[in-house]
């Protein structure tokens, strides 16, 4: 059982208090980790400590509305992630 958290409550508005994963396939596929969902937890509240979820939340916004590209370079690293994201075999570190 997992207590969803975030750093905006509205973000959780509709959706339980708690979470418990089950597997309803009968196939027996494995749950999603503890250690892994752990990590990933905590590595969401540094991003959010830092401020880097706001810059990531900024460029996906960015993403989504800037149809052109500017002539100055300025928008080089909004291209670059938007080249990255848009292969699934190309990971980023």
């Amino acid at each position: 059982m997992y207590k969803l958290d975030s750093s905006e409550s509205y973000y959780l508005n509709t959706y339980p208090k708690t979470v418990t994963f089950k597997d309803y396939s009968g196939l027996g596929l494995p749950l999603p980790s503890p250690t892994y969902l752990k990590i990933h937890a905590s590595c969401a509240r540094i991003a959010h400590l830092s401020g880097a979820a706001d810059y990531i939340d900024m460029v996906l916004r960015e993403m989504e509305d800037i149809k052109v590209l500017s002539e100055d370079g300025t928008s080089a690293e909004l291209l670059n992630h938007a080249i990255l994201s848009s292969n699934p075999h190309v990971s980023v570190f």
